[in-house]
Parts: structure tokens; sequence; C-alpha cells
């Protein structure tokens, strides 16, 4: 690929390759396309990659770290985040003289339309020189495209726990509509304690009524204060 213009490649869903400048790139297609870099497996490698199964696109994402993993949670609980792909484009272009290729972690497309790119890094690798100019010049060419470009660190680990321990509930074919449209009806108007709300709910949904709640949860119809411990005396609302 040239690079006089800053371009890119992505795979569509069925393995087509798809070249064009990073202006005419389209997001929707790309983010519903293949990855155009499986991350790397071999004995005795320092990362872990592997799939991370999405709620938000009822598809396996791969990723190539365990950082990248807790981004996953977060993006695939966040309910503004309607799609996610893992390695989307092959970029290259011209920085000052230079020839930069780049594969950004992740693009996600929004409910309202806007589209983000996201690269996934430890905060001591940000304070090479290097890698702090590549995503630089990442950061410039992405947000000359029109689309927001993000550099992620990591989260609190109490909001990582909480949120994976919701996660148990997000299969609609382990915790259904109906379940999830229970546990909101059972919760009062002002709110209740997460234990409370579940012993209410063990009079009709015996074994199934924190499962519910969670679920209510993961699908944002009833909302808690993540960034403390989830546990009975949690305040849970309508969301």
């Amino acid at each position: 690929m040239g690079t006089a213009v800053t371009r890119a490649m992505y795979l569509t869903a069925d393995g087509l390759e798809r070249e064009a400048p990073l202006a005419g790139i389209d997001a929707l297609e790309a983010v519903q396309g293949a990855p155009v870099r499986i991350p790397p497996s071999y004995a005795g490698q320092s990362n872990y990659p592997g799939l991370f199964w999405s709620s938000t696109m009822r598809a396996h994402v791969v990723y190539e770290s365990r950082l990248e993993l807790s981004w996953l949670w977060l993006a695939d609980f966040d309910p503004d985040v309607v799609g996610i792909a893992a390695q989307p484009l092959y970029v290259v272009g011209d920085d000052a003289g230079r020839t930069r290729t780049r594969y950004p972690d992740f693009l996600c497309v929004m409910a309202d339309g806007r589209v983000v790119v996201v690269d996934v890094k430890p905060e001591e690798m940000l304070k090479k020189p290097a890698v702090r100019e590549s995503l630089d010049w990442t950061a410039r060419v992405m947000q000359e495209r029109g689309w927001e470009y993000l550099v992620w660190m990591g989260a609190p680990r109490t909001t990582l726990r909480n949120v994976r321990l919701l996660a148990a509930a997000r299969r609609s074919a382990l915790v259904g509509p109906s379940l999830i449209e229970a546990a909101v009806e059972a919760c009062p108007p002002g709110g209740a304690a997460l234990g409370h709300l579940e012993q209410e709910l063990r009079r009709s949904l015996p074994g199934a009524a924190r499962s519910a709640i969670f679920a209510a949860l993961w699908w944002h119809r009833l909302g808690c204060d993540l960034s403390t411990p989830l546990d009975s005396r949690t305040w849970v609302t309508h969301a």
C-alpha cells in the first residue's frame, strides 16, 4: 500500500480484503469483519491471548493480553457500545518522512454513530518514546479521519470484579427476558438492597433470583454503584 495518503486494510465477515484511503474506510463493515491479525500463541510467551465471548457481538472476539481482556469486559458491558472488533485494521502512512504501520487493538461503533479506535497499553509502556510517538501518530490520523482515539491503561479492580460477576448472567439462553422483567418489576420505585430484592424474588423464582438481578444489572434495566464490592447491602435502583 502506498503511503502518500494514510491507507488502511480490513477483512470483511466473509474474509474478503478491503483496502482504501483511511478516509474511505467503512467502519460498520470493518467492525463486523474478521481480524486482520491473529495474536500469536506459543509456549513460554509472557502475555495471555485468547477468545472472549461478547454479548454485544454474539460472537467471540480475540484478545492478546489480560489487559485487553479487562477492556473487553467493560466494553461489552457498556450500553453505548454496539460494535466491537479486535485487530480490525492495518494502517500505513507517512509520519514526517517516516513510514508508519499500525494494527490498532480495537474498533468500536457507538449507539450514536461515533467510531472509537482503542489501543490498550500498560502505563509503563507509555514511558517509552518510540511507543509514545507511534500512538501519537495513530491519534492524529484517526482524528483526521473523524474517529475518536483512546489509549486505555486499565480500570479499578473492584469495578472489573463486579462486571465479571454480573457477566455470569449475560447469556439470554441462561437468563431469559422473563426473568429480567421479574427482577425489574420486583424492584421498588425507590430501589432496594440487593439482598432484600433477592429474598423477595425467591418467592417466585426459587434458584434463579440472583441470576435474574445480575442479568437486569448487566443489561442496564437496573443499576447500582459498581465502584464498591457487590454484596447484599448494594443498593439497586431502576436504571
